[in-house]
């Protein structure tokens, strides 16, 4: 194994509302540049951490994110983001000069129906969601100064968005890898997605319904403790049951030693992760 990828929550800011994203930490306050910088350096010594890959919230709303992406880059880390795309054409926010550090890039896509979008909150507080036309002027963008860049897109499967039939836009865009996510359940005091609960059939179903050839398309039943991920405040947190418990803090011990504890499953990690898609 050439070692693992890990995924930097960086913000809990988003300007969407998902009702089924887990990215509910309930901590607001995120690391300054500085802190976050420590921790790469951190994974970098730790020797198995071999890519990093941006999330969040929207990741792209953390303060001075083009600064943290081309830290990783310096630190020769290949670098990939997850992203809800809506501000991807932002230039203030995503200088288009960024997207040539990344190897890929993932954009979230659970619909292309406005109506079912702004069911799962898949929207800014105007309701405008991302469309097909926009998510294509996107990967443009991408391309135009990073031509190879992979385009990964990733599709939470839960009961409003069940009967999608989305596929056929790898006829419109070179996709080189589709994630199909069957809903973690998440519950805490101040939030719970169990009402968009599906089946492993009703999944399985989705799935079949939205063919891919082999190699682009993904499913996955589960992501337990083979999702390496640190919160917007260094935590480094195992997703097993239907919340997140700390591990430890990597500001607080080196990674190495968080992760000695960390009950992770390499076997099914390897079945899931793929480090040069």
């Amino acid at each position: 194994m050439k070692g693992f990828k890990i995924n930097l929550h960086i913000t809990e800011k988003c300007n969407y509302h998902c009702e089924y994203c887990f990215a509910h930490f309930q901590r607001n306050d995120d690391l300054p540049l500085e802190k976050w910088f420590k921790i790469i350096d951190d994974l970098k010594a730790a020797g198995n951490i071999s890519a990093i890959n941006f999330a969040g919230g929207e990741p792209v709303l953390y303060k001075n994110f083009p600064a943290l992406v081309e830290y990783a880059k310096s630190l020769d880390f290949p670098v990939s983001i997850i992203s809800n795309g809506s501000i991807l054409m932002n230039e203030k926010l995503m200088p288009t000069e960024i997207f040539k550090h990344f190897e890929t890039l993932g954009i979230s896509v659970d619909s292309f129906d406005e109506t079912i979008l702004r069911s799962l909150g898949c929207c800014d507080k105007k309701s405008k969601v991302l469309s097909k036309e926009n998510l294509k002027r996107i990967v443009e963008r991408a391309k135009s100064v990073n031509p190879s860049i992979k385009i990964k897109l990733n599709t939470v499967v839960s009961k409003l968005n069940l009967n999608e039939r989305l596929t056929s836009l790898a006829d419109e865009i070179e996709i080189s890898r589709w994630k199909f996510l069957k809903m973690k359940v998440f519950t805490n005091k101040n939030f719970s997605n169990k009402y968009l609960t599906i089946s492993d059939e009703e999944f399985q179903d989705f799935v079949k319904r939205n063919p891919l050839k082999d190699g682009v398309g993904v499913a996955e039943f589960t992501l337990t403790r083979s999702y390496i991920m640190i919160d917007n405040e260094g935590n480094l947190l195992d997703d097993f049951g239907d919340s997140y418990e700390i591990v430890g803090n990597v500001l607080e011990e080196n990674f190495s030693e968080v992760f000695s504890r960390y009950q992770f499953d390499k076997e099914l990690y390897q079945s899931r992760y793929d480090l040069t898609a």
